[in-house]
């Protein structure tokens, strides 16, 4: 080393080591390793001297001329390295069975965009590509809406007619045979009733409110009002043995409850048909029911239709002020025309007096729209909007006879009042 060199300090004596002493430091290193290795018994990694001629040569098999454990290499040499390739299908372990889709992400500039996305329109990712869901279709407009409107009101027309026709042609045929229609009527209502109930969770005994709502207005025709009561008191026994028998299982309370609340809502109301048909001229009483609660539902609905600016309930968006002034109107006036001039039914040919028309068209317009508001508000606890399909461009039964359940017994009550009956 040169003696001028700036680096070199004074008391350094690496050059002085002589190689005899840094060969035996390295010996010395080297057995040290040696004798802990033979101690630990652990197995010594090998590595074969042809490792990097294999790898050059063809890479996928590198894996064969890896590194290995010592106790390993006998059975590795054993072994044809073909087999792996047979045992594998021909192909290397190493090599995936399916070719791997090249994948894009989006680039830094979109994540602004996707972030941005509304939580009102959710869009499906499908790599680069979003795709918005399918619109709704909007409401018929135009020449369509008015066509679709008009379908909608001529059904409702027709359906409507059929239905008076029938009404006139059981009361022409006598009062069992308007009895025999009340009992098919309320038996469609019921069970209407009890499949809304099903579709919105509840677990109702179902057949004892069916056989109860037919039964009522029977017994009330050949027993009266006693006949009702005893009718009410089995459905209640039959209701509580459903659980009690171990026919139902879930939550009896609530169950039992729309139970007996459609047994009275359909039945009881219903079966004042049969109690008016027990009367003298209980034919004609059950038609002039029949007719007021048409006429307020026509006066009702032409009103609202035309000119209803004023929701009436929060419960029945749909029907207005304006309409129920209308129903009021014309149910009066039909029992001013119909039952006090031309004595149509016994309220007016009994007491002879124009007045007892008046009083039922004044009782029915006051009663017909609660059983109206009553029903809408059944319909939007169960999240129905008719309660069932039956009659197009009416919903179900249950929705035509809704007001007609409440005029019943408005009816009956109102000629025990005037003692007409």
């Amino acid at each position: 080393m040169d003696d001028d060199n700036p680096f070199k300090r004074p008391n350094d004596r690496a050059d002085e080591a002589s190689e005899g002493e840094q060969s035996m430091f390295l010996d010395d290193l080297a057995s040290l390793f040696d004798e802990e290795a033979d101690e630990s018994g652990l197995p010594l990694w090998d590595e074969p001297d042809d490792a990097g001629a294999a790898e050059a040569e063809n890479w996928p098999n590198s894996a064969d001329s890896a590194p290995v454990w010592r106790e390993d290499a006998e059975e590795r040499s054993l072994s044809d390295p073909a087999d792996v390739g047979r045992e594998t299908g021909g192909s290397s372990v190493f090599e995936d069975s399916e070719p791997t889709e090249a994948v894009e992400f989006p680039s830094v500039d979109r994540v602004d965009e996707v972030l941005s996305l509304e939580a009102g329109a959710p869009r499906v990712a499908t790599g680069m590509v979003e795709i918005p869901p399918p619109p709704s279709a909007p409401p018929p407009t135009g020449a369509n809406g008015l066509a679709a409107a008009g379908s909608s009101l001529t059904a409702a027309i027709v359906v409507g007619l059929l239905l008076g026709g029938v009404v006139l042609g059981a009361i022409a045929l006598g009062e069992r045979v308007v009895l025999g229609l009340l009992v098919a009527a309320l038996l469609i209502a019921a069970t209407e009733w009890f499949t809304a109930l099903r579709r919105a969770g509840y677990q109702p005994p179902t057949l004892v409110g069916l056989v109860a709502a037919a039964v009522l207005p029977l017994a009330a025709y050949w027993r009266g009002a006693d006949g009702m009561v005893l009718v009410l008191v089995f459905a209640l026994f039959g209701a509580g043995l459903w659980y009690l028998g171990g026919v139902g299982h879930d939550r009896p309370l609530p169950n039992l409850g729309v139970t007996l609340l459609g047994v009275v809502y359909i039945g009881v109301t219903g079966a004042f048909g049969g109690l008016l048909l027990d009367r003298p001229d209980g034919a004609e009483l059950v038609l002039t029911a029949v007719m007021l609660t048409a006429a307020h539902d026509v006066g009702a609905f032409a009103v609202g239709r035309a000119a209803g600016r004023t929701p009436l309930s929060k419960s029945s968006p749909n029907k207005t002020v304006e309409g129920l002034i209308g129903g009021t109107i014309l149910t009066i006036a039909t029992a001013l025309v119909f039952i006090s001039i031309l004595e149509i039914g016994p309220f007016g040919e009994a007491s002879g007096s124009r007045a007892d028309g008046v009083i039922l068209g004044i009782v029915v317009a006051a009663v017909a729209p609660l059983a109206d508001l009553l029903e809408s508000a059944f319909k939007r606890d169960l999240g129905v909007k008719d309660m069932g399909s039956l009659l197009p461009g009416h919903g179900g039964l249950l929705d035509r006879i809704d007001a007609l359940l409440f005029v019943l017994p408005a009816t009956y009550f109102t000629a025990l009042m005037l003692e007409v009956v």
